[in-house]
This record gives C-alpha cells, structure tokens and sequence, in this order.
C-alpha cells in the first residue's frame, strides 16, 4: 500500500483540461473543490455484471480516503484473492455493505456513507445480452453506446442530489462518448472534465473505479456459489482473464450433461453471450 505522502501527491502534482480546454490543478480538483467522478467495471469479463458508478467526493473528504489506500482499482491486482485482501476493507467503509444481497434493491439510488456519496447501476449480464449488439471485426457494436447511457445515467441521478463544482469523466474512445454524455447532461464546459486515466489522478473517479470494482466482486462471489450450488461447476473470479483461457473454458465445458436449452439459458443469464459464441469446447 503506498503511503499518505506518495498518494497525496498523485492527487496534487498536475494539470487536466476542461471541456473548454482551461487547465484545472488537480490539488483544485481533488483538494478544494466538490467533485462527481465516474467510471465502471465489468464490461470486459464473460460472468461479471457492468457496474457502473458516479461518486462524489468533497474536500475535506480527502484525508480519509487518502489514509484508507483509495486509488485506481486496476491498481490492487487482477488475482481475485489478492485483490480481495487488499481492498475489501476499503470497498466496505464506502459503499457500507458487506454483501451483494446488502446491495440489491438500492442500484441507481443516491447511497450515501461516512466517505463518500454515490449511484450505482448494475446491467445484469442478462439484461446486457439483451441490448448488446455485436459489431464485425473489431468493431465492439453498440458497447461504447450502452457505456454512456449507463455513466450518463448514473451522473444525471447524483448531480440532481449533489452540490459540485466539477463531474469529471475517465476518457474512453477518445472522449468521443463522454464528451457527448457530457453535452446531453448541459453541463457548462468549464465545469465539465474528461481525463485520460481520471481513475489514477482524481479521487472522486478512483472511488467510482473501486466501487464498481468492490460491488462487481460481491456479485461475482455470489453467483460463483450459487454456480458451485446449482450446477456444480466454478467460474474465474479473477479481474480481466481472456475468455479465451482454460478458467473460463472449463466450466462451460462441464455442462455438457446438461440439454442444449439448458445450456443455451444458462449462457442468456450468466454470462456475456458474445464472448463465448464462437468459443470452442
């Protein structure tokens, strides 16, 4: 875990532009003013759900996370195991639940607690089978489309319950959907920012980041046991494996004793059905 000293100076040194292309400190942004970051986790992994999260964050908030270790949850590891040591504890203290079931019933309203107040939208994998529309190639269909409504979502119910001074956005695409996001919400372009990994330099986004990280996580260890329950087989709980991997092969491979139809609604809800189409067995 780094120090006080190492992360107050990552939140501190630098500079990151606004919508109107004025550069803002980022001891402003993380320091003195009222900040509403978002960002998300999830849209990459075949079992985990798409978490997406817009915290917000007010100055004098800042010692605490700082003390606590909050930072990009990229930052504490891909091992589920390792991760789970390390950042648990955090993940608790700012969403104050311990368990997925704490969680549901409450996706999309404003949650507050001691360190932070924020919105979490959950798009189920069954849910996400259902408006996701694959491109060709690489191309990744309507994916950065479904990203923005649930970031512009998320945004649109915090700023409505939050005083800020600046939303800041983690840039994807160039900023290309952000800054769209961004112009639906009408926010004024001085008090709008999309940073390049925003989740590593200001804190409200880094809560977002560990959030979506933390509830994605609770919602994966549970539908690994429910798996474990139900069909007898266990899925990878670790952050970004390709799904091109044994982990992920293996258990799709043990339901080969249960019939097509089973197989076929098992895929529509548990898991990101484009990613396993074409997978061979």
């Amino acid at each position: 875990m780094q120090n006080m000293d190492e992360l107050c100076k990552r939140y501190a040194n630098g500079m990151v532009k606004a919508a109107d292309e004025n550069e803002i400190p980022l001891e402003e942004l993380n320091f003195k003013k009222c900040i509403i970051g978002s960002d998300e986790a999830g849209k990459g992994e075949i079992f985990r759900p798409l978490v997406t999260v817009a915290a917000y964050v007010r100055p004098e908030n800042m010692d605490g996370l700082i003390a606590m270790g909050v930072k990009d949850s990229k930052a504490y590891g891909k091992n589920f195991e390792e991760a789970k040591e390390k950042f648990y504890p955090i993940g608790e203290v700012l969403t104050g639940v311990t368990s997925y079931r704490d969680f549901e019933g409450r996706e999309g309203k404003v949650i507050r607690t001691g360190c932070a107040t924020f919105v979490a939208r959950v798009l189920t994998n069954q849910k996400f089978n259902e408006v996701f529309k694959p491109g060709s190639g690489k191309k990744s269909g309507n994916l950065h489309n479904l990203l923005g409504q649930e970031h512009k979502a998320a945004l649109l119910a915090l700023a409505g319950e939050a005083s800020y001074d600046y939303i800041v956005v983690d840039d994807f695409q160039n900023g290309l959907h952000h800054d769209t996001i961004l112009k639906e919400m009408d926010i004024p372009a001085g008090q709008a920012v999309i940073a390049t990994k925003a989740d590593s330099q200001v804190m409200a986004v880094a809560c977002a980041s560990v959030i979506a990280y933390y509830l994605s996580n609770l919602y994966v260890d549970a539908l690994d046991q429910m798996l474990e329950s139900k069909y007898g087989i266990r899925i990878s709980l670790d952050r970004g494996a390709d799904y091109k991997t044994e982990a992920f092969r293996e258990p799709l491979r043990k339901l080969n004793k249960i019939s097509k139809e089973d197989y076929e609604r098992f895929v529509d809800d548990y898991a990101k059905r484009h990613y396993i189409v074409n997978m061979e067995l």
